[in-house]
């Protein structure tokens, strides 16, 4: 009768499921800490693009500042140049030549409102985003320290689980345990035993003839599925 063996392969395969659910949680924890941040992430991005945007609004500013300035020297010249002139004409030309600049300083100071009025909005964002980043920096960084200690506590079970895997193993015949491996590495879900439901494999779902269910039932030799190789019991 094998059913000790059976009964041992059962345990460790119960085992090997909560060891490889552990492994994957903690092999895919990093992806997971990078996902988590990527909301924050998100924010700082958008920070940066608004900060972008605000120094070419800046010097933009800057350029209409300069280009204010510069109209108010040559209308200071152009009034000091009133009192030179000689005849009506140089006059009306220089009053139109005044009023002209006037104008124009008139459209950029206009220009230069909207600016500053953007740049305010910039800075309003920008004083938004950041009270938001920070809180939501705060917000999952407590998470992830909650993680952390879920994956610390993980890993410390994994070596237990690990430590107590040998010891099941050592029960286990060396040709029944290299066969057992042998399918486990061979199925994507790691599954090498299962039950039998009915007439059906429980790990392909396949009908499993007559005679190999009543070896089964036997339990004097181990039986492996037809279609997927899987020790059944």
């Amino acid at each position: 009768m094998l059913t000790k063996e059976i009964e041992r392969l059962v345990e460790l395969q119960k085992l090997d499921n909560e060891i490889k659910t552990l492994t994957e949680t903690i092999n895919n924890y990093p992806l997971k800490k990078k996902q988590m941040m990527q909301p924050v992430e998100s924010l700082l991005k958008d920070m940066t693009s608004i900060k972008k945007e605000q120094k070419k609004l800046q010097i933009s500013r800057k350029e209409k500042e300069l280009e204010i300035q510069e109209k108010e020297e040559k209308i200071k010249k152009l009034l000091k140049r009133l009192d030179e002139v000689k005849t009506n004409k140089e006059y009306a030309s220089l009053l139109s030549e005044i009023e002209d600049l006037k104008k124009k300083k008139s459209d950029v100071e206009d220009n230069l409102l909207l600016l500053m009025e953007k740049d305010e909005q910039f800075n309003e964002q920008l004083k938004n985003y950041s009270s938001k980043s920070e809180k939501l920096k705060l917000d999952v960084e407590e998470k992830i320290q909650e993680e952390n200690k879920k994956i610390e506590s993980m890993q410390v079970q994994l070596k237990e689980k690990a430590a107590l895997r040998e010891k099941m193993v050592s029960e286990i015949s060396r040709e029944i345990y290299s066969l057992y491996e042998k399918i486990r590495a061979s199925k994507k879900d790691g599954i090498a035993i299962c039950p039998l439901e009915g007439e059906s494999c429980t790990g392909c779902s396949v009908f499993v003839p007559t005679y190999l269910v009543e070896k089964v039932k036997a339990k004097k030799t181990l039986v492996q599925c037809e279609n997927c190789s899987r020790i059944l019991y």
